[in-house]
């Protein structure tokens, strides 16, 4: 065996063993892996001997290798009983790999690998271990001869602390009792507040949302909902998006949902979860979002070969107060004749859709309320004649398949679902109100459905909007008021403390500790000007009240993080039992673009970004690492940079861009890159301008208001590709981005000369500094200055005056970040230097420019 492999698999043997009592021997450990909702999730077998009889602990690694106690959780334990069996046949080449243990907690399926590991031995040495420990000890059948495997029972293993695995003491037991007994008087400072909660469904049968206005549909009560619930199903139609089960959330469909919520509060979008066709967006009033503790996602594939994500369904968990919401979107067999395959999908997705919180799982039913919406595609059981579906929908109903389904309890066990007063949903000619005219001729049905489960839940609205006519299905929406489980603070604190009171001390040590989620977060794949979130949750599992801050690392100056990112809160205090979501928040503006480029180098993956340190109060310091992939545009350059582009911003790998970035002052670079007067980017935005913007009313504010519009990130897109279409903004935003673009790089346009800029008294003077700038900056500064007279000459319809334009201007050619650290920077007040800057740039748009401009840009690079 070789050296280093062995050193290997012995750190992750003593791992194991740490999980474990010291009277409990392990004797082989195994590699494997098991695929729960189409995710493949790292498995480590382990065969423990305890005495006279064995068992097989099946550990998750949050991490692989796992290099800490705290990386591995025990997930579930086989005794080896009379009803255990490891079985390795195969019925395919398909599942050659796969092995199945059957125990007395019923079957689970396992895949291995089929090369030894670094870290155990190989399936088939496990395999041997395994049958030899079978045949040299009874197979005990008596609970009590396996009482020991108790003491792990994945309910209690979320503290993560030696003693556990010690056996000095069971830290979550005593955590479960005091749980236990909380919840045992919650009828003290338990109460319900009323939610409304605005569930809505739409299968757009693959069409593009186009600029269809959603109102109708997501802004149908006048009074604000709480929470919304957006489904919608067939948005992809293609094979290329069901082979590869596409699975990022539509951010354009996310942006017209937002933009159609009701006006009347501001909402934030909590999370985005899609399979295929399927997407379910939450949305919660923004006030709101600090209710929400924690939420989790999955996706469910049952189409072709039970797997394909053609059909299933999606789903989000969260915990908002004290209640589990769950919202499921789901689309089931099409087709008339298929009522039992939609039995099928109904029955797999609630079998397999598991919501996982850290080590722990939640069924869709383990909720406090379940809102299940989306094209269930039951049809009717005859096909009565088309002029009766505008009248007596009471009647009709009954031939509905869903509703003999349910009324012969074979499907959504419990779910009630409002009377229907609304035209069938399905199936129109799209862009009108007429049934199918098609060959297929198909009868209507009420396929879009929402049905719901729990207490306190009373149903305000259920219809259909017959306005929106971009499909052949109609969306749906209901409404309904929901009571919350809220804690009244004040008697949850009077309780609290008489059960802290009522409990014995614990006998272990009282260093304070908390619980992190995670402590790598992902924010996969980043791009200019767009905002990312993550949530992690921290949790007190000991039995002291744990007080928790982000601390600054001196090198960053004391700052938390970085200053792209944005954590909430910073700090806090959590009593025995209690948990808090953490957001991170990432933005990449103007001002930080450029130190991305830096901070991502020449790799194309995702690194490091950041480290936090979360310090616990006398207790220990966790660290969490930020990781992720930012991709360049042409926002966070220098003009040299950009003027030496050789192809398209999206075209170029970071390294590239940035190797002719470094190459800028070497004789190289002048041979090698073809430089232009000015780059494409800036030429496109000021053209357009030229074209269409010399009239706008109040084309450049001091305000920029628009810097968030949505449409800057289209524009961006627009200017890293090149592309030949049309300009996909407006003037403002085209304004805006020029400002932006300007802006971004790490020094001011005017750089290396803006302390010159400030004490430049007469116009020649501001002259001869232009003059010294490298051949793209100058250019570019002058290209600005003309484009910027020409606009004055229309003063009466932009109503834009010099002074207001050279402030603008003075500050973003001129200053930049605002970042310098020259001497004389630090001398003057932040009014001096906007003073001086925009008394420099006012010297180019009082003065006649044009014969200076004529000689400085014909002049050779």
């Amino acid at each position: 065996m070789n050296f280093d492999n062995l050193i290997t698999e012995n750190l992750v043997l003593n791992i194991v063993k740490d999980k474990l009592r010291h009277d409990e021997n392990v004797i082989s450990i195994c590699e494997t892996y098991q695929i729960i909702g189409g995710e493949y999730k790292n498995r480590l077998l382990a065969l423990v001997a305890h005495g006279d009889t064995s068992a097989i602990f099946a550990f998750a690694s949050s991490k692989w290798p796992p290099e800490l106690f705290s990386d591995l959780t025990i997930e579930c334990v086989y005794p080896l009983n009379e009803q255990f069996m490891l079985d390795t046949s195969s019925s395919s080449n398909i599942t050659e790999y796969q092995f199945k243990i059957h125990s007395s907690q019923g079957q689970s399926v396992y895949y291995y690998y089929p090369f030894k590991s670094a870290h155990a031995k190989s399936f088939s040495s496990f395999h041997e271990d395994c049958k030899a420990i079978s045949a040299s000890i009874p197979k005990m059948n008596d609970p009590e001869h396996f009482k020991w495997t108790q003491k792990y029972r994945r309910e209690d293993q979320s503290a993560i602390d030696r003693n556990i695995a010690d056996g000095t003491i069971t830290l979550q037991r005593r955590e479960s009792k005091f749980r236990e007994e909380l919840e045992r008087r919650e009828f003290e400072y338990i109460v319900h507040k009323d939610f409304t909660i605005y569930t809505a469904t739409w299968n757009v049968n693959g069409r593009p949302c186009g600029d269809i206005e959603l109102k109708p549909w997501l802004s149908a009560t006048e009074n604000p909902p709480d929470i919304y619930a957006v489904a919608f199903q067939e948005l992809d139609l293609s094979p290329k998006a069901i082979t590869f089960s596409e699975n990022r959330p539509d951010p354009i469909w996310i942006r017209r949902i937002m933009s159609s919520l009701n006006p009347n509060a501001i909402y934030e979008e909590l999370v985005s979860v899609r399979l295929v066709g399927m997407m379910l967006t939450v949305i919660v009033r923004q006030e709101l979002r600090k209710n929400v503790l924690r939420y989790s996602t999955q996706a469910v594939g049952t189409g072709a070969l039970n797997f394909m994500g053609n059909k299933g369904g999606v789903g989000v968990s969260m915990q908002i107060n004290e209640a589990s919401i769950c919202f499921v979107n789901s689309h089931l067999a099409a087709h008339s004749s298929e009522i039992e395959r939609r039995k099928e999908d109904h029955d797999e997705i609630i079998r397999r859709m598991q919501f996982e919180y850290g080590i722990s799982r939640r069924s869709i039913d383990e909720h406090n309320h379940i809102f299940w919406i989306g094209d269930l595609n039951y049809r009717l059981v005859d096909n009565p004649p088309r002029s009766v579906f505008d009248v007596n929908f009471s009647e009709i109903i009954k031939h509905d398949q869903l509703y003999q389904e349910m009324q012969r309890r074979r499907v959504f066990l419990n779910y009630t679902e409002g009377a229907i007063n609304f035209r069938p949903t399905y199936k129109y000619d799209p862009g009108t109100d007429e049934w199918d005219s098609s060959e297929k001729n198909r009868p209507p049905a009420w396929c879009d459905r929402v049905l719901w489960k729990g207490e306190r839940i009373s149903q305000l609205e259920y219809n259909s909007v017959m306005s929106l006519r971009l499909s052949d299905h109609k969306p749906v929406y209901a409404i309904f008021s929901t009571g919350i489980k809220t804690k009244d603070e004040q008697k949850y604190k009077r309780v609290h403390e008489d059960v802290l009171r009522g409990m014995d001390k614990y006998e272990n040590d009282n260093q304070p500790q908390i619980t992190v989620e995670k402590t790598d977060i992902d924010f996969d794949i980043m791009q200019f000007n767009e905002s990312y979130t993550r949530d992690i949750t921290v949790a007190n599992n000991c039995h002291l009240p744990v007080r928790f801050e982000f601390r600054g690392k001196e090198e960053n100056g004391k700052k938390i993080c970085e200053p792209w990112l944005h954590v909430e809160p910073t700090h806090g205090e959590l009593i025995t039992g209690d948990s808090l979501s953490i957001r991170f928040k990432i933005f990449i503006d103007v001002h930080h673009a450029w130190r991305m480029h830096r901070k991502q180098k020449t790799s194309n993956t995702k690194v490091p970004l950041d480290i936090l340190v979360l310090h616990v109060e006398n207790g220990r310091d966790i660290f969490i690492t930020v990781l992720g992939e930012y991709r360049p545009s042409c926002f966070g350059f220098s003009v040299e940079t950009l003027a030496r582009l050789p192809q398209p911003v999206y075209e170029l790998d970071l390294k590239d861009l940035l190797k002719i970035e470094s190459d800028l002052n070497s004789s190289y670079s002048s041979s090698v890159y073809k430089v232009l007067n000015i780059p494409r980017e800036i030429y496109q935005l000021v053209d357009y301008l030229n074209r269409n913007g010399l009239r706008t009313p109040n084309l450049f504010t001091v305000e920029r208001k628009y810097a968030t519009n949505p449409l800057i990130n289209d524009i961006r897109d627009w200017l890293n590709l090149w592309s030949p279409t049309d300009f996909p903004g407006n003037p403002y935003t085209a304004a805006e981005a020029l400002l932006m673009l300007l802006e971004s790089p790490p020094e001011p346009l005017a750089s290396p000369m803006e302390e010159e800029c400030l004490y430049a008294e007469s116009f020649d003077k501001c002259c001869e500094i232009i003059k010294v700038l490298s051949g793209p900056k100058k250019n570019t500064f002058l290209y600005i200055c003309m484009f910027l007279n020409e606009l004055l000459k229309f003063t009466p319809q932009n109503r834009l005056e010099s002074i207001k334009l050279a402030t603008i201007f003075g500050r973003v050619m001129l200053d930049g970040h605002g970042n310098s650290s020259k001497s004389i920077f630090r001398s003057l007040t932040e009014k001096d230097r906007d003073e001086r800057r925009t008394a420099f740039m006012h010297k180019f748009l009082c003065n006649d420019i044009k014969d200076f401009a004529r000689d400085v840009l014909t002049a050779p690079i």
